[in-house]
């Protein structure tokens, strides 16, 4: 009587025969092996195993847009998260505008991350307005603080 073991990527199992192979609960994934095989082949590759999976809906196929988003993603950078310059606006200028950069910047990878690419793409453009607005904001307050000094200095002379 022929004898199968099969594999779930990390651990053999078996020996076992068809009828205990069938309460195993393998798919047509599995890999499996038994000594004519040769090498570890997907059971629903195998004629004699096909009994096995009569019953069983066939699998479900990867669609070719949802695959080559997949490999779109690995190759994909995520875009500028804008996170130091946020974090920095907030410590050195202006506080509300550079916290919003911060919560915009938080969400940058996260969003790419699982898949939504134009989430991303928003958060960092949302990022960096709101960060550009703290710095532009901090820098004509310092400006203004400085006239306003150099004023004050020039009116106590006279």
């Amino acid at each position: 009587m022929k004898k199968y073991f099969y594999t779930d990527g990390t651990n053999k199992f078996g020996p076992f025969t068809i009828e205990e192979l069938k309460e195993k609960g393998i798919t047509r994934e599995t890999n499996v092996w038994f000594q004519e095989l040769g090498e570890w082949k997907p059971a629903g590759s195998v004629e004699e195993l096909n009994e096995l999976f009569r019953n069983m809906p066939p699998p479900l196929n990867k669609t070719k847009s949802n695959e080559h988003n997949i490999e779109n993603l690995t190759l994909q950078k995520p875009p500028k998260t804008w996170l130091v310059e946020s974090i920095l606006v907030t410590i050195l200028c202006c506080l509300p505008f550079g916290i919003a950069g911060i919560v915009n910047a938080s969400k940058v990878e996260s969003r790419f991350y699982s898949g939504d690419v134009e989430g991303a793409n928003k958060s960092s453009a949302d990022a960096k307005k709101w960060t550009t607005i703290g710095l532009i904001l901090g820098i004509v307050g310092t400006v203004i603080y400085l006239i306003l000094v150099l004023a004050g200095v020039a009116s106590s002379q006279f």
